[in-house]
């Protein structure tokens, strides 16, 4: 009891800090989801719980940042199971996280956003967001902001569920920005004669890396580079007429090594800029150039970009930067559901989803939408963990981590889908049913009945049979007169204290309040089920996640109608 006290005490600190007054729900589903075992003791340690964060919700706040360190320290031990950095010193590492705006994040975002952060974090170095927006003809500013805003609530889940702080990016930086200093780099590498233009057709280039055969503008003299590369600056040369290639090795065994491009010409607005630039960097030349220029000590990235390593060091030497580690790390796919953008983006386009944040994708914004709590990704991800293995996952292993966290706070509803009515006979009204708002706390709701005629699950009448026995949950045991298709007659049964008697939920058909259930299956198709839901669902905030008995966890969505959106079982 003494070390639950102590656990206690630092969650309701930590909670305290952060909303200003700490709340027992939140301690409660805290301490539960970090020893599940206490479960079963949880009405019993209640009281203990109260008493602690009454304590706390008196202290000064100098007394409150002194116990909520406890916890963030014992979390960062827990978080150093991860294996260490090549290289890395405590607070000289810097790495980021550098998402190009041309669409909105998804799971597979989240992992290259994490990763980093957390190794920052434990190092205590710094973090950076940098956007790399050098293609416009796909960025737009919604991403820019999109991106922000889903990054800006996992990291702070990162804190609160891994105890690592500050949970936010150091510093942001906007690539375009410096594309004056790009070119300043590019133009050294061509007066080095490490550089040449092009202007070839591409489908002639792609021929020639292939074979190895040298491009005849590869003999050009800096001098002719230079001006041809002032054409390209100055529109002279239209889109897909000439681009800038790295001199290398044709015969190099990487394909990707031989005489890489490094810019092209891109006619489109940016979302910043407008049409002041025309010249754009490739990825392999913007990333390794501001990985160097911004202090990235270690640059993670997915493994399809390994083949690019050998270019990307070699632009960095050429150039005479700063050298620094680079890391690769597996990608993931989620089992039946499409991550990349060009599958998504055409669902969207056609109106097969209603956007980005539909809930049957696995966009962040979709996740958060589905009731799927940036902390439950914090914590898939970091068991995952860094590892350079592809894998495929299922959205019941993330559902199952959302489902402890959730389970000790969310409040419990009555909902009946698809319902039929009953009449129940010998059932004096007015009535109030007794139910509760939660099986590990004594908080009841009240429920008036004003006539004896309840909706139940069509599920449930349709098993049913005169002379069964069932109990309507918090109101009455009763036995089953007859079932017909759309109608049950019941009778309040002579004992009502009937062991092991099947509890259903119900709701008042006068004051009954209709809504309706979206139950999410592939990306091009979900369920609907509408029902009635006791009076107390009027009450409930919107996006508030609840759990409906013996249906499952949902979110409400919106209220006109009244929907809610099945977030897992």
């Amino acid at each position: 009891m003494e070390e639950l006290r102590e656990l206690a005490m630092v969650l309701a600190a930590e909670n305290a800090l952060k909303y200003g007054k700490a709340e027992v729900s939140a301690v409660v589903g805290k301490i539960l989801h970090m020893k599940p075992e206490l479960k079963p003791r949880v009405k019993e340690l209640i009281p203990t719980i109260e008493e602690v964060v009454k304590q706390v919700n008196e202290m000064p706040k100098e007394a409150l940042e002194g116990l909520s360190a406890g916890v963030k320290r014992r979390r960062r031990e827990e978080v150093r199971k991860w294996p260490p950095l090549t290289g890395a010193e405590e607070g000289k590492v810097v790495t980021r996280v550098a998402p190009e705006p041309n669409g909105y994040p998804t799971l597979g975002h989240a992992k290259g956003l994490l990763v980093p952060f957390i190794y920052a974090r434990l190092y205590k170095g710094r973090f950076l967001l940098r956007f790399e927006d050098t293609n416009p003809r796909v960025e737009r500013l919604e991403y820019y902001e999109a991106i922000r805003s889903e990054f800006a609530k996992l990291l702070e889940a990162c804190e609160e569920e891994l105890g690592l702080s500050p949970g936010k990016w150091d510093e942001e930086i906007i690539e375009s920005y410096h594309l004056p200093e790009m070119y300043e780099l590019a133009e050294s590498m061509i007066s080095r004669g490490d550089a040449y233009v092009c202007t070839c057709p591409a489908n002639e280039v792609r021929k020639r890396r292939k074979l190895g055969i040298e491009c005849e503008h590869r003999s050009q003299s800096a001098e002719e580079n230079l001006e041809l590369w002032e054409k390209m600056l100055d529109g002279t040369f239209r889109e897909g007429e000439a681009h800038l290639r790295m001199r290398t090795n044709m015969r190099h065994p990487n394909v990707t090594m031989r005489d890489p491009g490094i810019f092209r010409i891109i006619e489109a607005e940016h979302p910043i800029h407008g049409d002041k630039f025309r010249v754009y960097p490739v990825y392999d030349f913007s990333v390794s150039v501001m990985d160097s220029l911004t202090g990235v000590t270690h640059a993670f990235r997915s493994k399809e970009f390994e083949p690019h390593v050998d270019v990307q060091r070699q632009i960095v030497r050429k150039l005479g930067l700063r050298e620094y580690e680079m890391i690769q790390f597996g990608r993931i796919t989620v089992e039946g559901i499409p991550l990349s953008k060009r599958y998504i983006r055409p669902l969207v386009e056609s109106g097969i989803l209603e956007g980005w944040d539909d809930p049957r994708i696995p966009t962040l914004r979709g996740l958060f939408r589905r009731g799927i709590l940036p902390r439950a990704i914090v914590r898939f991800f970091y068991e995952l963990g860094p590892s350079k293995v592809d894998a495929t996952i299922n959205m019941e292993a993330i559902a199952s981590i959302n489902r402890k966290i959730v389970d000790p706070v969310a409040r419990r509803y009555m909902f009946v889908p698809n319902p039929v009515r009953a009449k129940v006979e010998g059932l004096s009204t007015p009535v109030k049913a007794s139910v509760e708002v939660h099986p590990d706390s004594k908080e009841t709701r009240e429920v008036r009945l004003e006539e004896p005629e309840v909706f139940i699950p069509s599920s449930d009448s349709a098993g049913l049979s005169p002379g069964d026995e069932l109990r309507l949950r918090g109101l009455v045991t009763v036995t089953v007169r007859s079932v017909n298709p759309d109608e049950v007659s019941l009778r309040v049964s002579e004992e009502q204290k009937v062991k092991g008697v099947k509890i259903v939920q119900w709701a008042p058909v006068r004051s009954g309040v209709p809504a309706r259930l979206l139950l999410p299956e592939t990306p091009y198709s979900f369920k609907i089920l509408g029902g009635y839901g006791e009076p107390a669902l009027r009450e409930i905030g919107e996006g508030e996640i609840v759990q409906f008995v013996r249906v499952g966890f949902a979110k409400l969505d919106r209220r006109n109608p009244l929907t809610f959106i099945l977030s897992h079982e």
